[in-house]
C-alpha cells in the first residue's frame, strides 16, 4: 500500500501498475487522476521539488528502452538493482513484496551487458547509459518523462542541465568540398543537422583553414576549405572549436590566422591551438547555466606535419609536464570539470595504440575527467579507467573518406552537464554514405560499430 505523508510527497506513476490507463499525481493525502492536465502536473512537479529517476546500464548494454510494465518483473528477477536512497520508493511504487536488491553506484559491474540500475539524477555518473522508458528519454523529452521522485532540493531542467555536443574529425576539403560544390550545404547536412538544434555548447574539431580560391580537385594531403563552406560550422551552431589537428597550417600562416579571426568574428571560442605557444596551450573555460565552470584542454601527440606551436602559431604539442601543469592550475581556479582532447598518432585500428593508453591514463591520473581522441578517422574503443570514461577516437564527422568501412564508421556524443559535471555521454552512431554525405547509422551499421568498439575487457574494474 502507498505510504502517504502529511508533508507534500508525490510520484508520477504510469497506471499500468494499477490496471488503469493514465497517470496519477500523489500529493499529500489526496490521489488525483491525471489525464489531460499533464502540463499542469509537470509544472507542479517542479514547484514541489521533484527529480527524475533514471534507469541505466553499462555502455555494453544494447537495450535503449524499457517498457514501464516490465520493470516490476525485472526487479523480481533481480535484473534491476537500485541505490539505497530509492529502495523504499521502488518497493512501494513498483508494488514489490520485498525490498529490491540495493547496491551503490560504485558497486555496479559495467562489464555486465544485461544488468540495470535505478537511481536519481543526483547519483548517476557518466559510466552509465540511461534507458528510455516506453520510448521516452528524460534527456530528450523531460516534460514527457514518467518517473519522478520527491527531492529535498529544487530541480529545473532548463536551469540545471546544460546540453553539449562533441564531435569527431572535421576536414571540409577534397571530395567533401566537391560534393558541396555540386549539391550544396543543405544536402550535405540534411541527415545530421537536426541533432544540433537544441544544444547550448557545440564542439567541432576543425583540421582545415580557410583559403578562398582553393581547388578541391587537386588536393591530396594538403587541405583547405573555401570560406562559403566554413558556413557549415555556423549552420551546426558550433561555439567551441578544437584546433589540435594536423592540417590547419597546410596552406600557410595567413589562412590559419584568417580562420582564427573568422571564429572570433562569429562568436566561437577555440582551444588546442592559436597564434602563439601560450595561446595554443591556453585552456578554454566556460560557465555553465548553473554557474559551474568547465574547461577544455587540447594537445597534439606527434605533430607529423610540422603543425605545432613550438615557437610560433599552430597546435598545442603534448608534453606530460605541460598537461599536468594546466590541469593543476584549473583545479586551483575552481574548475569543476576538465575535458581533455588529444590528437593522437593515427592508426587504422579500432583498438588504441599502447601510447594512446599511456597518455590517457596519465592525463586522468593528473586530474582530467574525460579523454576524447580527436585524431581517429575511424571509431575507436570506449573504456573506463578509475571510473572515468575514455573515448579513444570518435571517427570522421565531416570528411570525405569512404574507401573502407572503418573510415565510414563514427559517432558523436550528446553530453549533459548537471551540477558542474557531465552525467551522460550518449553516442549517436554515424555512417558516411556513398555520396560522402554524413548520415545516421542504420540499426545494422550501428550494431557493427558497437561490436568493434565496445569490448568487455575495457569495462572491468580498474585494479
Amino acid at each position: 500500500m502507498l505510504n502517504m505523508k502529511k508533508n507534500v510527497l508525490f510520484f508520477v506513476l504510469p497506471l499500468g501498475m494499477l490496471g488503469l490507463a493514465s497517470s496519477f499525481l500523489f500529493q499529500g493525502n489526496d490521489l488525483h487522476l491525471n489525464s489531460d492536465k499533464s502540463e499542469d502536473v509537470r509544472n507542479q512537479k517542479q514547484l514541489n521539488d521533484s527529480i527524475p529517476m533514471l534507469i541505466a546500464g553499462s555502455f555494453l548494454n544494447k537495450r535503449e528502452s524499457i517498457r514501464f510494465n516490465e520493470l516490476k518483473q525485472e526487479f523480481i528477477q533481480k535484473k534491476i538493482f537500485c541505490t539505497q536512497d530509492v529502495a523504499e520508493f521502488c518497493r512501494i511504487n513498483f508494488n514489490l513484496d520485498a525490498a529490491p536488491k540495493v547496491i551503490s553506484v560504485n558497486q555496479f559491474d559495467h562489464s555486465n551487458d544485461s544488468l540495470l540500475l535505478v537511481t536519481t539524477i543526483d547519483s548517476i555518473t557518466p559510466q552509465f547509459l540511461t534507458l528510455k522508458i516506453d520510448g521516452l528519454s528524460f534527456f530528450d523529452q523531460p516534460e514527457a518523462y514518467k518517473l519522478w521522485s520527491n527531492a529535498n532540493h529544487t530541480f529545473d531542467y532548463k536551469k540545471d542541465i546544460t546540453f553539449y555536443m562533441h564531435t569527431g574529425v572535421t576536414a571540409i576539403t577534397r571530395s567533401a568540398g566537391s560534393v558541396l560544390d555540386r549539391k550544396g550545404i543543405d544536402f550535405y547536412l540534411k541527415n545530421i543537422e537536426p541533432y544540433f538544434t537544441d544544444a547550448e555548447l557545440i564542439h567541432i574539431s576543425n583540421e582545415v583553414s580557410i583559403q578562398q580560391d582553393c581547388d578541391y580537385g587537386s588536393m591530396k594531403m594538403k587541405f583547405a576549405t573555401r570560406a562559403n563552406h566554413f558556413e557549415i560550422i555556423k549552420r551546426l551552431r558550433a561555439n567551441i572549436i578544437e584546433l589540435t589537428g594536423n592540417h590547419n597550417l597546410d596552406v600557410g600562416s595567413e589562412p590559419y590566422l584568417n580562420s582564427l579571426k573568422w571564429y572570433e568574428n562569429n562568436g566561437m571560442s577555440y582551444f588546442g591551438g592559436g597564434r602563439s605557444p601560450s595561446e595554443a596551450n591556453r585552456p578554454l573555460v566556460k560557465t555553465l547555466k548553473d554557474g559551474k565552470k568547465v574547461a577544455w584542454i587540447g594537445f597534439n601527440e606527434l605533430c607529423p606535419c610540422g603543425e605545432c606551436a613550438d615557437k610560433g602559431m599552430g597546435a598545442n604539442r603534448y608534453q606530460p609536464e605541460k598537461a599536468k601543469k594546466v590541469i593543476d592550475s584549473l583545479r586551483k581556479e575552481g574548475v569543476s570539470y576538465i575535458i581533455a582532447c588529444v590528437q593522437f598518432g593515427e592508426t587504422d585500428s579500432y583498438s588504441p595504440t599502447s601510447t594512446q593508453k599511456t597518455i590517457c591514463k596519465y592525463i586522468i591520473d593528473c586530474g582530467a575527467d574525460v579523454i576524447l581522441g580527436s585524431q581517429a578517422h575511424q571509431a575507436q574503443e570506449i573504456a573506463l579507467y578509475k571510473d572515468k570514461v575514455i573515448f579513444y577516437g570518435l571517427g570522421n564527422f565531416l570528411f570525405d573518406q569512404i574507401h573502407r568501412i572503418g573510415v565510414r564508421q563514427a559517432f558523436f556524443l550528446k553530453c549533459y552537464f548537471y551540477k558542474g559535471r557531465i552525467i551522460q555521454y550518449q553516442p549517436v552512431y554515424t555512417f558516411m554514405n556513398n555520396e560522402r554525405q554524413p548520415s545516421i547509422a542504420s540499426p545494422n551499421e550501428k550494431s557493427e560499430i558497437q561490436k568493434s568498439i565496445l569490448k568487455k575487457n575495457n569495462f572491468l574494474k580498474s585494479k
